[in-house]
């Protein structure tokens, strides 16, 4: 029985790099919702670029990965469950391909990474179409595929758009393909920036952890202290033995403990004292500074006549002051 295409036709100009698209799963607000599509006219984008297409099947190790990595991790659970549906059921959606550049008889995939994957591990053909598209077009619509599935993860994102500026790709090709605005694409690449790379590897695809606490992580690692800690740490024999969904959770706990603990050993800055004797011995004068206070104390027999004399005398003694620092500014 004939399946029914589960894509549907394409106008090329609909995916434009200079187009501004949605940014799905993450908040959007103002001004910026006039400027971007709905996720579902990118879903449908995507789903028209093979409409009419034909599926033929090929040897999977003709098929080279992207030129632009978009994942961190292996998906681990979901893809042992896609290696099984297609291992029970077959291969019921084909994956995108473009001919190679550099070698007539190799291709390369442009989406469909965890089911090229899977044909791999079992040995079977993996169904595909072939469609001529240049790199641009390529990471437009690698990046539109997974934004419309929703399976990569705020970092992956944020990798993604990394790698595909590395590549020579433009910011507006990066927002297109990401469908996020320019205010989003500016937090991603800080993270991804500021973070170390050994880091975010170690941390891999951190699914549930989004785009705040990122921002947070990136905060603490700002301090050089901090990302060399968070660099030692990752590398550990302990860390490496987490299960992949704790490991940011426990780095961002481990990090702001050993923040707070540097900051409990820094030594108090002394305050400046000063002392001053009188010459026969019968008055004694200390003073405690700090930025905007200053703390005297009269000691000794004369401590309180004299401290009686030098209230009565206030008004005149400040004005020599500021006189003593009026001739000081003229010179």
């Amino acid at each position: 029985m004939s399946r029914e295409n589960p894509f549907a036709k394409l106008d090329m100009a609909s995916i434009a790099a200079n187009q501004t698209p949605t940014k799905p799963g993450y908040g959007m607000t103002g001004a910026a919702k006039t400027v971007v599509r709905s996720i579902e006219d990118m879903a449908e984008n995507t789903k028209k670029l093979m409409e009419g297409e034909v599926i033929v099947d090929l040897d999977p190790r003709l098929i080279d990965d992207s030129f632009v990595a978009d994942r961190l991790s292996d998906d681990g659970e979901e893809f042992q469950e896609l290696l099984q549906a297609i291992r029970g059921s077959g291969q019921t959606t084909p994956i995108l391909v473009r001919p190679s550049s550099t070698d007539a008889k190799r291709y390369m995939v442009v989406f469909g990474h965890r089911r090229l994957r899977v044909a791999r591990e079992l040995g079977v053909p993996v169904k595909a179409i072939v469609k001529q598209l240049d790199d641009t077009t390529s990471a437009i619509v690698q990046g539109q595929e997974n934004a419309a599935r929703s399976n990569l993860s705020f970092i992956e994102r944020a990798y993604f758009a990394q790698n595909l500026i590395a590549s020579g790709m433009t910011k507006e090709t990066v927002r297109s393909s990401l469908a996020i605005d320019e205010a989003m694409l500016s937090k991603m690449l800080a993270v991804v920036e500021a973070v170390p790379a050994s880091v975010i590897t170690a941390l891999g695809a951190s699914k549930k952890i989004g785009r705040d606490r990122w921002l947070s992580l990136r905060q603490l690692v700002l301090a050089p202290a901090l990302s060399k800690v968070a660099i030692e740490h990752v590398g550990s024999a302990d860390f490496q033995a987490l299960p992949e969904g704790d490991r940011f959770d426990k780095l961002h706990d481990h990090l702001r403990r050993y923040k707070a603990k540097s900051a409990a050993k820094k030594p108090k800055a002394e305050v400046p004292v000063r002392d001053w004797t009188s010459a026969d011995r019968a008055l004694n004068v200390v003073m405690n500074s700090k930025a905007k206070k200053v703390a005297i104390e009269l000691t000794n027999v004369e401590a309180r006549p004299f401290s009686e004399w030098l209230s009565s005398q206030m008004g005149r003694l400040y004005e020599e002051y500021k006189g003593s620092k009026t001739e000081t500014n003229g010179d």
